[in-house]
């Protein structure tokens, strides 16, 4: 009897099919990255700044092209739009919510994770993209902005996407794939703009290590880097090539130009006075993170949010020299991550949740020093880095107090009996291997993971910050380790205790940042003006609009204001939001932009559309989120019309504390 076998490659093609360990590991990782970012966020916070941005951009293309902060198309962001692009065909397609706003930017972040993983095992084995992914998936700042619709988290799925786009041209010495990672950090460059390039200098050090012809390296790297510049360029050069009455006004600049808004408010504006030119752009540093300054992601703000790894992170940089890991690839995760980590202790101000980008190099770096010396059986390497994670964990515990302080102590006795495993497994491999592993795991990353689950039911759109730590002005620069420790004051006015339930003021001495919404229609802003008031979705610092107030407002105006381009005026993005999103999309005019200083409208420009019969009704009694920055010049413009509105149109007569502020222009 003869038996028949399957050919050899029929055979070979199902062993590659048979799911594996690494495949199982993946999909835990994913799966548990999904509940850490997508969990909960149908019921969760968003801003409205955002989500009305979102919202705009899905009434026409040209809004969608531009990034229109109002459905009427009259003034955009203050950034290239690129990052909510994706809210906004969400919003398209499903309609307007909480979670089809927020949902995007959680599962961007689901995929970061992965990619990450995928990229380490390619370098040092399933074990290290297991590894990698963990750290990622567990920094708790880029948990917190995930769960929320600010933009951070598409920039994160870029940087993991220009990793693993790297990490093959350098293996390969391949200019096609240089260049495709090229085009990912141009794609970086749409949401998050210069911090995108920030990741070149590392990648074009370590393809100079690769071993082609120098000649060769240095075209492809001209090639290359002239490719990605274009990418990156191309959304402002078109806008600039558009007539300036054919597109929205460009939001948060002096001149209504695409290249100063990137290069000069986002560019050099956010370094504070050193680089400040209020003739040429305007300036924005948001008081979030301390002062810059050699440890300040080490302060109080920080170090909760993204500090537990950094010591560690730099220590695997060390152990893949050590190791001899082919030059190209420690000097550009390396590389990233030391220029990373200068940018963002340099810039002068920044919220905290820019800093979730650190978490790809951060895992990278961890994830490959680890795996690669577990697959060489070596001793040292995975000691160390169970050691000084568990000792930072123990050192940030301390100093922050609360919960953190018994998990960081089991963290390091889970650490020791790591250590342990790792000499006794020496003697007996098979049994003690992945059991070790496992606790490696725990002992690298118990108290940021607690972290991150804590702030499941934490959420917070405006400043998203994890740990249930509410702290939101972050003034101040003071080392962590140099303050005292357990119960910390931060310098914005309450205990840091993570999970703690104390009234944190905002950086103006305003609201609390948790409790229901107060009634009424002004309060103080982050920045000391003032907003609507907060109701809606994820509690009083959300969304900076909604409430009653808003529906009757819009009740009473859209009542009689039939006919006209625009329901009604308001001053600054911040009081329009809660209305265009409580309208569905209605037209409203949010004069000044982002901060209520821009000069859009112009008061001429305001008072011609008035006689047009364009704006029938104007809310004086709102000034949107000003004081964080604004030169003279363009406070005088929004003061003028809030002056000549006064002035010349009649306060409508109400007791509806609603209407209160409301002026009627025109017949």
């Amino acid at each position: 009897m003869v038996l028949a076998t399957a050919p050899l490659s029929v055979r070979t093609a199902a062993a590659a099919r048979r799911p594996t360990p690494w495949h199982g590991a993946l999909t835990v990782l994913g799966l548990g990255t999904a509940v850490l970012t997508v969990w909960g966020s149908w019921a969760g916070s968003r801003s409205d700044y955002y989500a009305a941005i979102a919202l705009s951009m899905s009434k026409s293309w040209s809004n969608f092209f531009f990034g229109a902060l109002d459905p009427a198309g009259t003034v955009t962001l203050d950034k290239i739009p690129g990052s909510f692009w994706v809210p906004a065909l969400f919003v398209k397609l499903f309609g307007f919510s909480t979670l089809s706003v927020v949902l995007p930017n959680a599962l961007a972040a689901v995929a970061a994770v992965l990619l990450v993983a995928v990229t380490a095992k390619r370098v040092g084995g399933p074990v290290a993209g297991v590894v990698a992914g963990a750290v990622t998936a567990t920094t708790p700042i880029l948990v917190a902005v995930a769960r929320s619709n600010q933009p951070e988290t598409f920039f994160v799925l870029a940087l993991a996407f220009v990793a693993w786009a790297s990490i093959k041209a350098l293996e390969r010495a391949s200019l096609g794939w240089l260049v495709l990672a090229g085009a990912f950090i141009a794609l970086g460059f749409q949401g998050y703009m210069l911090e995108a390039w920030a990741v070149w200098p590392a990648l074009a050090a370590a393809y100079l290590c690769v071993r082609i012809p120098l000649r060769r390296r240095i075209a492809h790297l001209a090639i290359a880097g002239l490719t990605s510049a274009a990418l990156s360029v191309a959304w402002i050069a078109v806008v600039a090539l558009v007539p300036a009455d054919a597109r929205p006004y460009i939001g948060s600049t002096l001149h209504n130009s695409p290249w100063e808004m990137v290069f000069g408010y986002n560019g050099l504006g956010r370094f504070g006075a050193t680089t400040a030119d209020s003739s040429a752009y305007n300036s924005f540093t948001p008081p979030y993170s301390g002062n810059a300054g050699l440890f300040r992601l080490f302060n109080i703000q920080l170090a909760g949010q993204v500090g537990w790894m950094i010591p560690a992170a730099l220590l695997a940089a060390a152990i893949l020299i050590a190791l001899r890991v082919p030059a190209r690839v420690w000097v550009f995760v390396g590389g990233w991550l030391v220029t990373f980590l200068v940018m963002f202790s340099a810039v002068a101000g920044m919220h905290q949740f820019y800093t979730a980008a650190l978490s790809v190099p951060m895992g990278l770096l961890i994830g490959i020093a680890f795996g690669l010396s577990r697959r060489r059986g070596m001793l040292w390497p995975p000691i160390a880095l169970v050691s000084v994670a568990s000792l930072t964990a123990v050192s940030i515990a301390v100093a922050y107090g609360g919960y953190s302080v018994p998990i960081a102590i089991v963290q390091l006795a889970v650490a020791a009996m790591t250590v342990g495993g790792i000499v006794w497994e020496r003697r007996h491999p098979k049994p003690s291997r992945r059991l070790v592993s496992a606790l490696a795991v725990v002992a690298l990353l118990l108290t940021p993971t607690s972290w991150a689950v804590v702030t499941i039911a934490h959420p917070s759109s405006v400043n998203p910050v994890a740990g249930g730590v509410s702290d939101s002005s972050g003034r101040g620069s003071a080392g962590l380790f140099a303050q005292a420790s357990g119960r910390q004051q931060p310098l914005g006015g309450a205990h840091a205790v993570p999970g703690g339930t104390v009234g944190v003021r905002d950086g103006a001495g305003g609201r609390p940042n948790r409790g229901s919404a107060t009634p009424g229609r002004s309060f103080p802003g982050p920045g000391g003006g003032a907003g609507r008031s907060g109701g809606g979705t994820g509690g009083p610092l959300a969304g900076f609009g909604g409430g009653s107030d808003d529906a009757a407002l819009l009740d009473y105006v859209e009542k009689n204001a039939s006919g006209s381009r625009y329901l009604v005026a308001v001053f600054g993005a911040q009081t329009a939001a809660g209305l265009i999103i409580a309208s569905d999309g209605g037209s409203i005019l949010p004069v000044g932009g982002f901060n209520g200083s821009d000069p859009v409208p112009t008061l001429d420009a305001f008072t011609a559309m008035v006689e047009a019969g364009d704006i029938p009704y104007v809310l004086a009694s709102g000034t949107g989120r000003g004081g964080f920055f604004g030169s003279s010049a363009t406070v005088t413009t929004s003061s003028q019309i809030r002056e000549w509105v006064t002035a010349n149109c009649a306060e409508v007569s109400s007791d509806e504390a609603a209407l209160s502020g409301l002026y009627r222009c025109g017949a």
